[in-house]
This record gives structure tokens, C-alpha cells and sequence, in this order.
């Protein structure tokens, strides 16, 4: 991976950790109706929804902790390596799976 494209992931890692926080912002900010539903199903409908949401919110977690990571990652000397071959990994990969650290056949 050379300068340029080193500049360019860190530009979309950035990019995307700034809608990731502010998708995370607007989860603890609230916003939702705090209206109980008036019936059985509609209480069902906002206890599914509700779990879904915490999953969505974990995995967005976990995905921002991953990018942060990697752009400490791409400034080291082994950015762009597979950690466990040491393989240089494909840039259209990086590009693809931002918080990838691993080559393809590794990966599998």
C-alpha cells in the first residue's frame, strides 16, 4: 500500500467513524415515542424492534471500536499486512473491509 492509498483509507475509515458516532449519539439522545402502545400486538411490535435496535447499536459499537484500531494500524510499520501470514493485503480489499486485518485465505 503506498502514501496515497494509505491517505485514502484513512480518509474512509474517518469518514465512516464520524457517522458511526453520530448514529450512536442520536441512539442515547433518544428520540423515540415513549408512548406505550395501545394494544398486544403493537407492544409486541416495540419489544422486537427494541431488541434488534441493541444488536444494531452493539455491532455499530464494535464496528467503530475495529476503525479506530485500524488508524492507529495503517500509521504502524506492519499496516497493510496480513497479522497472520504477513502477506501485504490487496488495497481493494482494505477498501472494501476497512477494519480488515487480514488477507482473504487467512480470513477463510
Amino acid at each position: 500500500m503506498n502514501n496515497s492509498e494509505s491517505r485514502a483509507l484513512k480518509k474512509q475509515i474517518g469518514e465512516r467513524i464520524e457517522t458511526l458516532e453520530r448514529l450512536l449519539i442520536g441512539d442515547q439522545e433518544g428520540g423515540g415515542d415513549d408512548r406505550q402502545p395501545d394494544d398486544e400486538s403493537a407492544r409486541m411490535d416495540l419489544t422486537i424492534s427494541s431488541a434488534v435496535n441493541s444488536r444494531i447499536t452493539l455491532a455499530e459499537k464494535q464496528e467503530l471500536t475495529r476503525l479506530k484500531a485500524n488508524l492507529l494500524w495503517l500509521d504502524s510499520d506492519d499496516a497493510g499486512f496480513c497479522e497472520t501470514c504477513g502477506r501485504e493485503i490487496p488495497y481493494p480489499r482494505l477498501q472494501a473491509v476497512p477494519v480488515t486485518r487480514l488477507c482473504i485465505d487467512c480470513a477463510q
